[in-house]
């Protein structure tokens, strides 16, 4: 099967990182307001003992990467459609791009923004299942290994793009296995998690039915959006397994948009898990 050409890639990717970036705006806006204002008064701040502040630096670095993958994006396709004025276009700059270390940090930034990403959401999502838990480390001890190992894959992924050299390609078949690594450990610090907070939620669901108490079916709801979004999320992680290892040219594409979803989506997550604590 044909793949797809770098400069339509490229472009492609540009598309959807500006679609999901508008996504992104309209669920950090109201999740940055839920956790520094109160929800009684409106533009009030919360006292200083409210505010989760490990969630709120991890959800503003989060934006921040996202906003700065965008700018990436927007200046990698400038560049190869406006400013290169060499013979071939934009088909020849990418393909030039592609195998050569030329084009300087741009090129191995993405890698790392991806990784940092990553890395920040499954933090939140880890932690947010801690503090369910009443601070219980033994129980978020699977997730968290597998979370320090991601840490160590990304850093291997990431130096080994950051130090290659001239006439390397990005897709060095040394790099395969430690990508397929890293997902595959996303994948797991994922599921482990979302099955525990979940399962968290539908126990006090369960007790407070039993009581009688009144509106258990908010806690129903709440662990229908996590479960839905971490099917999201898992059924994405295979989709970008699968684009790596066939070394598509679409692995830009695939890189934002897991990218721009996986913070979408605990942001997401977060502001109704805030909006209900």
């Amino acid at each position: 099967m044909a793949d797809v050409r770098p400069d339509t890639a490229r472009l492609i990717a540009l598309f959807v990182s500006c679609i999901l970036y508008g996504i992104l705006l309209t669920t950090f806006i109201p999740c940055l307001r839920s956790l520094i204002f109160s929800a009684s008064q409106s533009f009030q701040l919360k006292p200083r003992h409210e505010i989760k502040f490990p969630v709120l630096v991890a959800t503003t670095l989060m934006f921040l990467v996202s906003s700065f993958s965008t700018l990436i994006s927007l200046q990698n396709v400038i560049d190869a459609f406006i400013n290169y004025q060499g013979p071939g276009g934009a088909l020849e700059f990418y393909e030039t791009l592609h195998v050569t270390v030329n084009s300087g940090w741009t090129f191995w930034m993405p890698a790392v923004e991806d990784s940092i990403q990553v890395i920040l959401g499954d933090a939140l999502l880890i932690y947010r299942c801690y503090v369910l838990y009443d601070r219980n480390w033994r129980v978020i001890a699977a997730p968290f290994l597998a979370w320090v190992s991601l840490i160590a894959t990304t850093i291997a992924s990431s130096f080994h793009e950051i130090t290659l050299k001239k006439n390397q390609s990005i897709d060095d078949p040394a790099v395969i296995p430690i990508l397929s690594s890293a997902l595959l450990l996303t994948f797991a610090t994922s599921v482990i998690t979302t099955f525990l907070i979940i399962r968290k939620l539908l126990k006090v669901r369960s007790d407070l039915n039993a009581r009688g108490a009144i509106r258990v079916h908010t806690l129903t709801r709440i662990a229908m959006i996590f479960f839905e979004t971490g099917l999201i999320y898992t059924l994405s992680v295979f989709f970008s397994l699968g684009i790596y290892l066939s070394r598509s040219n679409l692995q830009c594409v695939v890189a934002l948009a897991v990218c721009f979803l996986f913070s979408s989506q605990t942001r997401l997550c977060l502001l109704i898990h805030v909006y209900f604590h």
